[in-house]
């Protein structure tokens, strides 16, 4: 976990303060690989990652705030749809908006009490009903409606599902949608902006940036295919982890370009290229992805330095000498 590996050395300075400053506070870890039944137990988050602020903390230790009810328990007219109601209570009403979310997706805590409101406006027309799926909860509604990212919002009528929404996700856009369903599907669609240039994106802020493959739909196979090993990092242009990420990925591309000219490493807007991140299960950016002899072999989950991924990818944390 690379955000474990930045906090340790956080973690030793505050423990020499502490000890430093005569505090009866104590500071461990647990490897939650190896003892996972104590993972989270008995612990919250403080939410603090420096020194200072560990000290800061364990000089007058404080429980968080409770956490905020989930969705489905506020008094809302939102109506929260499971795996045993969602059929029956669908199939009893003419016009039908289902978000599908998940409680930790920024989006979805965005568009929530938007949603919400433009519910209210609705609650005394039995004929309209705004309703929710927590898909970590109920994953077989999700999966039948082939949900890929949150939120996803779909349009029923009489349990039948009718059409994707795809107006925007404010409270003024969601009222005037259930308004005259009919009306807004039928409304010619707005032309799409074209993809991001990948090189744009890369150029800026990633020296090296021309050492990496940009991937496509028609491109990712005759790359992928021939290289011993491969790495694909599936990001999206809007994303400030990709954007971190991208000088180091970059730096190590360029460094193996020339002494290991069986890696690859590889790029895919995943924004543009909806077909390979769904074939790969792309559920967050960035997703880095490895593969051996052209086929997926794992995800890769370590850190993303550029000693991280020289570790991984050739076994050694030295810079390559070009």
């Amino acid at each position: 976990c690379g955000h474990c590996k930045n906090l340790k050395p956080e973690l030793v300075k505050a423990s020499v303060d502490l000890h430093d400053q005569q505090s009866n506070a104590i500071i461990a870890a647990i490897d939650a690989t190896k003892s996972p039944k104590l993972d989270g137990k008995y612990a919250f988050d403080m939410h603090e990652r420096t020194a200072e602020k560990i000290v800061e903390f364990l000089k007058d230790p404080k429980a968080p705030p409770p956490p905020e009810p989930e969705w489905s328990e506020q008094e809302t007219d939102v109506v929260h749809l499971n795996e045993e109601s969602y059929k029956a209570i669908l199939k009893k009403k003419k016009s039908a908006l289902v978000m599908f979310y998940a409680p930790w997706c920024g989006h979805c805590k965005k568009a929530k009490p938007l949603y919400t409101s433009a519910a209210e406006k609705f609650k005394d027309n039995p004929k309209v009903m705004f309703s929710a799926v927590d898909c970590t909860k109920s994953q077989s509604i999700c999966k039948e409606y082939e949900v890929q990212g949150y939120p996803t919002i779909k349009y029923f009528s009489f349990g039948k599902f009718i059409s994707d929404y795809e107006s925007e996700r404010t409270e003024e856009a969601f009222v005037e949608f259930m308004t005259n369903p009919e009306e807004q599907m039928n409304k010619p669609k707005p032309t799409p902006p074209p993809p991001a240039d990948p090189i744009e994106f890369w150029k800026d802020s990633a020296p090296g940036y021309e050492h990496v493959h940009m991937l496509g739909s028609s491109t990712f196979d005759s790359i992928i295919g021939p290289s011993r090993k491969a790495l694909v990092m599936f990001y999206a242009p809007w994303c400030g982890h990709c954007k971190n990420a991208k000088p180091a990925f970059a730096s190590v591309a360029s460094q193996l370009a020339s002494t290991h000219q069986d890696i690859v490493l590889g790029a895919v807007d995943a924004t543009a290229h909806r077909d390979l991140g769904s074939k790969y299960s792309v559920k967050g950016f960035p997703t880095f992805i490895y593969f051996e002899n052209g086929e997926f072999a794992s995800e890769y989950h370590g850190g993303r330095g550029e000693q991280d991924l020289l570790q991984f990818l050739i076994g050694s944390t030295d810079k390559v000498e070009l």
